[in-house]
């Protein structure tokens, strides 16, 4: 009897594959938030005493390119789950998945006045999904089929 012992073709395990879908989630999640959600409000009164109040999305504020440092997140998630994902069975999470985890946190604390809280997130799940690669044990392949 053999059993397999992995998610989605034996490459991820269950956690890895969690923290990561959380992780691409959110970052998505963060760019439809940027386009869509409110982030500045203004208050206009003109000389007759009328009052104005708006709100602004941080596009129109900030213009579209903003959407590409909101993008990173969701690009080094990407980079991480292909590294997780072709370091196989192999142990360990792998230079690359580590070293973009560890420029996305750098750019959590540079940003963190601004987005890099919302950011946090995704790079505690991208931490999570190394660890738990990282952690794998001796022996374990992965998902081929071994003996119960």
């Amino acid at each position: 009897m053999r059993r397999a012992l992995a998610v989605g073709g034996g490459r991820l395990r269950r956690g890895e594959w969690a923290a990561l879908a959380i992780a691409l989630f959110w970052s998505a999640a963060l760019l439809v938030a940027a386009a869509l959600a409110p982030a500045y409000q203004s208050t206009t009164e003109t000389s007759s005493g009328t009052v104005t109040h708006g709100s602004a999305t941080l596009v129109n504020e900030n213009g579209s390119g903003v959407l590409l440092i909101i993008g990173v997140p969701l690009l080094v998630t990407v980079i991480v789950g292909c590294a997780l994902w072709r370091r196989g069975t192999r142990r360990g999470a792998g230079p690359i998945a580590w070293t973009f985890t560890g420029l996305l946190a750098g750019f959590n604390l540079v940003a963190m006045l601004s987005i890099g809280p919302f950011i946090m997130p995704v790079t505690a799940c991208l931490a999570v999904a190394c660890t738990i690669h990282q952690a794998r044990p001796q022996g374990e392949a992965g998902g081929a089929a071994l003996p119960i």
